[in-house]
């Protein structure tokens, strides 16, 4: 007894204390890969006596922390103090099968706590938004990219394991701790034929740095204008989520005067000279300025002029009407 407690001792001494390198003698479970796109990170199984090694996410971008849930097996349970918890950072070498002999920095030890479950936050950045709450602990030890691999780690510290217990599985899931941030890709495409402008986006007001990267905003809904010269301004609104990159495809409309007409069928009509197809009465855009409609129905033509205004659409409508009166 009096040994086991000098153990605990030592254990929360070291808790506490600055990180320095060690042996490391250990088989490991597996190793977990972080990423947003999987915010409810994998579970894998280890005993008492393994490990798991967890590697630097590929995008850490909205990465903030990484978070160990471990599930305390019932065979466990009332003898928790048997088993410590460690977390260790900068593995040497990489895990490989058949190698139980590696070089690490301990950052933190504990026995396992009288609960079902342990929870525990290690933060990867330094400006991190992670606190202390009733459902995990924070290590106080930020792991940038220089310090990973991370290490999760089972050791037994007393005597007293039973035939049951070597055989009992802790399930532990790594998972990321997103920052409240999302991502905005947005592609913005023009009319066939039409020379590319310079874009402008805005997200709630705020213009993006660079029109063609990823842009970071705050998780929640947001508004993004996008605007460009010659073009109408498109306005979107759009819900941002942690960790996620939402694609938004924008098609800009050209703000050019649209003449939209109403005739007859058979109707001549030209503008400034020139014949307007049939096909292009649904639709049709002109140059901002004067222009000079013609129409011809038959031996019936009409020719009107009119100011056009960029951003403007207009109705022309062309009826011929027949009208027939009875006199008393």
């Amino acid at each position: 007894m009096k040994r086991v407690h000098s153990l605990l001792c030592l254990l929360l001494i070291l808790s506490t204390a600055s990180v320095f390198s060690q042996g490391l003698r250990t088989d490991f479970a597996s190793v977990a890969t972080l990423s947003s796109e999987n915010p409810e990170g994998v579970t894998v199984v280890l005993r008492y006596n393994e490990a798991v090694a967890v590697s630097f996410p590929a995008d850490p971008t909205f990465i903030q922390g990484v978070e160990f849930e471990l599930r305390i097996p019932k065979t466990f349970q009332g003898a928790e103090s048997s088993i410590a918890w460690s977390i260790f950072t900068r593995l040497q070498p990489q895990p490989s099968p058949g190698r139980f002999d590696y070089v690490a920095d301990l950052v933190a030890t504990q026995p396992l706590p009288a609960r079902v479950s342990l929870n525990l936050i290690v933060p990867i950045i330094d400006r991190h938004g992670i606190k202390n709450n009733p459902f995990a602990s924070l290590v106080p030890s930020v792991a940038g990219i220089d310090r990973f691999p991370l290490v999760f780690k089972l050791t037994p510290i007393g005597k007293g394991i039973l035939p049951s217990m070597e055989t009992a599985e802790f399930r532990l899931t790594v998972r990321p701790v997103l920052r409240d941030e999302g991502g905005l890709r947005v592609s913005v495409s023009v009319p066939d034929g039409a020379d590319r402008p310079l874009v402008s986006i805005f997200v709630d007001d705020k213009r993006a740095e660079d029109a063609q990267a990823m842009i970071l905003a705050k998780k929640g809904p947001r508004v993004v204008r996008v605007s460009a010269e010659g073009y109408r301004e498109e306005i979107i609104t759009v819900a941002v989520e942690a960790g996620r990159v939402i694609p938004l495809n924008v098609t800009l409309t050209p703000n050019a005067p649209l003449l939209v007409f109403q005739a007859p069928a058979g109707t001549y009509v030209s503008l400034d000279g020139q014949v307007v197809p049939m096909s292009e009465l649904d639709g049709f855009a002109v140059e901002p300025g004067e222009h000079t409609l013609f129409f011809r129905i038959g031996d019936y033509a009409m020719t009107r002029k009119f100011m056009a205004l960029r951003g403007k659409v207009y109705h022309v409508v062309l009826s011929v009407e027949l009208n027939i009166l009875a006199t008393p």
